[in-house]
Parts: C-alpha cells; structure tokens; sequence
C-alpha cells in the first residue's frame, strides 16, 4: 500500500484518502469492461458482489467516461493508458453499472480506492447506477464520473474521516464551488430546468465540468502538476445561455479571458486561487439571465495575463503579472494591481478625454465605439490606436499644444519624468481624415536613458486642425551635455509630402539642468504643419 503524508495545510489534507497509485506518474492502466470478448471479476470482488449485477456502459457513456479521466490528468501528472478488458486481463481503473448500486438509498455512484486497505482487485473500480443514463459534460452524470473518479485516484469526501486521514474542511469551502467531491451544491452558477408532465418544473444546481479549485490542489500534491498542458497562447470564453461551473487550470503561454460576448456585467479577476463572476445564471424557469456568481476560478500556480470585457460595466482586476486588458463597451473599472499594466483602447487617443484624480485615471470614449466611461487604477500604460501613453506622466495641468507656437522643442530635464510634445498641424480643418506613421530615433540622446521610445500612427480627424504625439523625457541627476532625439514622419495616408521627400523630421533637444551651463537655453518652439493636405516642416 502507497501512502501520502499529510500537507500540513487543512485545504489540501481535508481532500487526501491517504493512498495513492505510486506508478501514475508512469503510467496507469484503464479499462471499460464490455460483454464482448468476455471479462474477469475477481472472487470473492467485495462485500458488495457489483459484479454480480454487472452491465456496461454504451458507446456514448464510454465517451463521457474518457473525458472524465481527462479532466483528471489535464490537471494532474497522471499519465493514463487504456488496455482491453478481457476474461485474463484489465485496467487499473475499470468503470461498469451494477443493480447493486441501485438498490441502496440515493446512490447514484460509488468508486474504491487506491490500494485500498486490505482488497487489491476492487481499488481504482467505479460502480455506476444503471438507472442514470445521461453522461455529456455538464450533466449530473458527467459531475459523478469526476467525483467518482476523484475517489479513485485518491481523494475522499472534504467531510469525512479515513483510518489514514481526520482533516476536514471548513463547512465554508465545503461546496462543489471549491471541490467537486463535496455533496453540498453551490448554486452562484444558477440552475437547470426541465419540463415536468404535470406543467411544473424539474431543477437542479449546475454541475462541475472539472474538478474544482482545491480538488486540482490537492490532486497536484499527490501526483504533481500536468506542466504540458496548454503551454500554447489560449483564450478562454464562457457561455452567454446557460451557467457554469469549472476551474480554469492551465501551465503556459499568453493567455486571455474574453467576455466579449457577453452583454451582462462582468467580474473578472486574473489572480490564482480566486473566483470570477462570468457568464451567466438562470434562477427560475424562463427567468431572466443574471450574471454568474463567484463560479470561475483561476487554479493556484496557473497565470492568466490578459481579458478583455464584454458589454457590460464591466469590474476586471489584474495579477502581478504584464496584464493587457481591454474593457471593451460599458463604464468598466479596472485595477492592473502589481505589475507594468496596459488597458486598451480601439480609437486614436484624441476621441478620449483623459482626466487624472490623485491616483485615479478616467477615459471617456468621446467617439462611436461605445467604450464608455473607464476608472483606472495601477495602470502603467494606455494604448490607443494611434499611440500609447505612459500613465504616471500624465497631469491635467499639463496642456497638450494645439498651434506649433506653443510646442517646447527644447524641454528641461527635470527632476521626474514628464512629457514633450511634437504637433502635427494643419491651416484649416480638413474635409477627410489623414494619418502619418511616426517613430522616435536617438540622435546625441539615447532611448531608454533620455527618453522613452514611441511609434505609432498619428491621425487628423475630420474637422480637425493638429493632433500631438506625446514623448516622455526621462529625469535624472546626472551632469551631461545637452542632447537631442528626432521624430520621424513617414508614410502618409490621404495627404502627401514635398516632392522627392519621403519623410520629415523634427528634432527636440533635452536641456540638462544638472549643470551651470548650457549652450542654449531657449524656449524656441517647433512643430509640424499641414498646409493644404501637404506635409511641410516649419523651419
């Protein structure tokens, strides 16, 4: 007999039998028994006598049992082999019906365990109640199998007690919101509602589809992590018509929650160990849909960097990670919490109004994407399409230039970071919209030390005059001469440059202020002018 020794933590232990399969990082054999062939039944099996009564499972029902397994060893480093069920041989794990199950009171199911105490055939076995039929994901049977399975492979009930293990649960995490092998319902996802012959109405809670949040915890510390699955980018989506329940485990790549497709508000959370309210939940027949609660978890140890919102007003919090997030329609509020952070945007930076409250950022989509009114916090950077801004140099008081009269071509270093701006401008607004690329490039001054690089895509809107690309100049102590970097214009859509120019660059110098002296102090201010739909330089 294997045994496991305890964890020392009460969430984990309260799930461990107390034996386990020591070969089933190798490898662990299943079978599904059929009538075809034949089959062996040791004897005397058990107190029991399941084979005595014994049926098999129909094609589709052998199916659901596979995923079943699946959702174990997606999780788990469990490597699962499947092998004939015949008259001289079978699997370590075997799955058949019984009448034996039947016959006793409210059992839809029960399964042996590993090594169990005493018996050697019977472990790993999973008896099923020929009176149940329906096994397709997120049935009752679909969340039996997972149970069963999760007796199996060495997990008991968060309540009980083995000859090897007296931990239980707290009875506030007992539920299937946490673990799959609790007989307590969590109803945050909703329910399920079928038609009865009398014009009332059958219902139940919505079932688990995977093993839940401490079920892959404690599983992982008996077998370890499955550290292949899903190393590729993924992009996770949930249901808009009916309800949910699962863990999300995954062990890499750049991954994304989208709720796109939802129209209800959304609460998405990309820290592990914690739920997400997503989806949907129906809590009467016909009812309306409301939003799901708490019934999306993020297994430990697993990184979700980015999500995108739905439709809704949407509340999306960050991890510690680089999280990209993009609220999508709705008055969303989003924390990046630890980590440099981006939020998202569809539209060039002059269709928002950017407003800075103490550590509080507000972006109001002033344009037809319906981005409404965004509340920021601990976001580092904001994308638009034609740019992103750096977020801690940005201050209300500092009024971008709308006229090449008001651009400081040669600003002061300063003692923090701050942002320099170059104008695009033009005579008299414009009857169609034009765009220019444009990228910053070092000249005596070097990106990254004196300045913060930029690239994008500049836009005059249609019955505009200028549009500002914003630079940010990088403060420091150290005494060093004067220095310089360009912005490069390039590429122009729907208006042109001089003849025999293919771009245009304007030059801005960094004035040091760590020293006494300086060749040039001045305020001279230059930008970049449209005139007539041709891009010229002032001077």
């Amino acid at each position: 007999m294997s045994t496991v020794n305890l964890s020392g933590t009460r969430n984990i232990d309260a799930l461990l039998v107390g034996t386990y399969w020591a070969t089933a990082n190798t490898q662990l054999t299943y079978s599904i028994p059929t009538p075809v062939g034949g089959t062996f039944w040791d004897s005397p099996y058990s107190q029991e006598k399941e084979p005595d009564t014994w049926s098999a499972l129909t094609t589709a029902q052998a199916t659901a049992f596979k995923q079943a397994l699946q959702t174990w060893s997606d999780v788990a480093n469990i490597t699962l082999v499947e092998v004939p069920d015949t008259n001289t041989s079978y699997g370590d794990i075997r799955i058949a019906f019984s009448q034996t199950v039947a016959k006793q009171p409210d059992a839809a199911a029960w399964a042996y365990l590993p090594d169990d105490i005493g018996i050697s055939d019977p472990a790993g076995d999973v008896w099923l109640n020929p009176e149940i039929t329906e096994y397709s994901s997120g049935s009752y049977g679909f969340s039996t199998l997972i149970h069963e399975l999760g007796h199996a492979f060495g997990l008991k009930h968060p309540f009980s007690e083995t000859p090897l293990n007296s931990t239980q649960l707290s009875n506030a995490l007992d539920t299937t919101q946490y673990t799959i092998m609790s007989y307590t319902d969590y109803e945050g996802a909703g329910y399920i509602f079928e038609a009865a012959e009398d014009g009332g109405y059958y219902y139940s809670p919505i079932n688990p589809t995977t093993p839940m949040l401490l079920d892959i915890q404690a599983i992982q510390y008996i077998y370890g992590e499955n550290s292949q699955f899903h190393l590729e980018n993924n992009t996770y989506q949930f249901s808009n018509t009916h309800g949910e329940l699962k863990t999300i485990w995954d062990a890499g790549g750049i991954d994304t929650f989208d709720l796109s497709n939802q129209t209800l508000d959304m609460k998405i959370n990309l820290n592990d160990g914690v739920f997400s309210s997503l989806g949907v939940k129906q809590l009467e027949p016909n009812g309306s849909l409301l939003t799901a609660t708490d019934n999306i978890a993020i297994a430990y140890n697993t990184e979700i960097e980015n999500a995108i919102g739905g439709k809704g007003n949407d509340i999306i919090t960050g991890n510690e990670l680089q999280n990209e997030i993009t609220g999508g329609q709705g008055d969303d509020i989003i924390d990046g919490g630890l980590g440099v952070d981006t939020a998202i945007y569809l539209g060039n930076k002059n269709q928002y109004t950017l407003e800075v409250i103490g550590e509080t950022i507000t972006v109001k989509d002033n344009s037809n994407h319906n981005e409404g009114l965004d509340t920021l916090y601990n976001i580092e950077n904001i994308t638009f399409s034609d740019q992103t801004i750096t977020t801690k140099t940005l201050n209300i008081t500092e009024t971008p230039p709308t006229k090449s009269s008001e651009v400081i071509t040669q600003p002061v270093e300063g003692d923090e970071n701050h942002i320099n701006y170059f104008l695009l401008e033009i005579s008299e607004p414009l009857t169609t919209t034009v765009s220019v690329h444009y990228n910053t490039q070092d000249n005596t001054a070097i990106a990254g030390q004196d300045y913060i690089a930029t690239s994008g895509i500049a836009t005059i809107e249609k019955g505009e005059t200028s549009t500002v690309i914003a630079v940010e100049i990088i403060a420091d102590t150290i005494k060093e001469n004067d220095e310089s970097f360009l912005l490069v214009v390039t590429d122009p859509e729907r208006t042109i440059f001089p003849s025999d120019t293919t771009q245009i660059t304007a030059t801005h110098t960094i004035i040091d202020d760590d020293i006494n002296t300086h060749s040039n102090r001045s305020n001279d201010l230059i930008g970049i002018s449209l005139f007539d739909n041709e891009l010229n330089t002032i001077a």
